[in-house]
């Protein structure tokens, strides 16, 4: 009972407040490769083929690995433990670089360069051929009949259906005096906006992909790279320095599995891969955005005898 009431020290207070903590790119080793990403400028449609170039002429270029480049495996990025039971996994819903483009933003192909600038400008100079379909841009035009399948293996567009119910909503809403409140609602997608975006390096050492990352789940993403890649989980060590928040954006894999990819690209020397503020607003996790149809029945003393719930 002593320590009610009491104040606890933070044991990560005093490096925090007097700069002494180390985050992610306060450990970048010197002379580290940078590498970035470009997105597709699309929304819906397929990757047809690149023209790399005028990208490879950009003096500093190491390296351009594009979405037919990568290993053809399809993995999950959430972070959540995984299930033996297959019905219970997430979804494993894209690769490294994705030729079929589901979004807009969406990673296609990756320039490793000697610094910034030149990995920045080849990006740019990369020119895209896209088979180009109509965004879908509402929940209700993706399920439409007919809508352009977003993934192969969901042709109605729709991951999974579940409902949960307690006692039997048509019994309870025959209960004499009550009042119906029918509604629809919506919430928009909200993005954390922590002040570190996402951002890691990853380089080898003795046979294993090491990748240091400001990450909420060390464990998971060290899993995910390991799907990812297709290799043994003990070929991936994940090391994990302050963060400068999170707040669960980082409770997916971010950077890190096509991070660990780009390493073995360059003979396991050191890659940066940092986003920019714009790159974490449209290329990572965020809160999805819901509607609900909500039908309550309430009683005069404002207790709920019912409430359907469709999300």
């Amino acid at each position: 009972m002593d320590i009610i009431g009491t104040s606890l020290k933070r044991v990560d207070a005093f490096d925090k407040v007097t700069g002494k903590a180390k985050y992610t790119p306060d450990l970048i080793p010197p002379h580290a490769l940078v590498a970035k990403v470009l997105h597709s400028t699309i929304a819906n449609g397929w990757v047809k083929e690149f023209d790399l170039s005028e990208a490879w002429n950009v003096e500093g270029v190491v390296e351009i690995v594009t979405c037919f480049d990568v290993p053809d495996i399809q993995f999950p990025t959430a972070g959540h433990p995984w299930s033996t039971d297959p019905k219970h996994q997430d979804i494993a819903d894209r690769k490294l670089l994705n030729a079929r483009v589901r979004c807009y933003a969406d990673d296609i192909a990756a320039v490793i360069a000697e610094d910034e600038l030149a990995a920045e400008e080849a990006v740019k100079k990369i020119k895209v051929t896209y088979e180009e379909f109509t965004p879908i841009l509402t929940m209700e035009d993706a399920m439409k009949e007919g809508a352009i399948t977003i993934h192969e293996e969901k042709p109605n567009n729709v991951v999974v259906k579940s409902a949960y119910e307690v006692g039997s909503f048509e019994e309870a809403i025959k209960e004499e005096g009550l009042t119906k409140v029918v509604g629809d609602y919506e919430t928009p997608i909200v993005s954390h906006c922590h002040i570190e975006s996402a951002n890691s390096f990853a380089y080898m050492e003795s046979g294993k992909i090491v990748v240091v990352s400001s990450t909420q789940i060390p464990h998971i993403v060290r899993r995910v790279c390991s799907q990812a890649l297709g290799v043994g989980f003990g070929d991936i060590r994940i090391i994990k320095p302050y963060i400068g928040g999170g707040f669960g954006n980082k409770q997916d894999a971010l950077t890190e599995p096509l991070n660990a990819y780009l390493t073995t690209r360059v003979g396991g020397r050191p890659v940066v891969l940092a986003y920019t503020r714009e790159e974490t607003f449209a290329c990572t996790r965020t809160r999805h955005a819901m509607k609900f149809h909500i039908e309550s029945y309430v009683r005069k003393d404002g207790s709920f005898a019912a409430r359907s719930i469709k999300a």
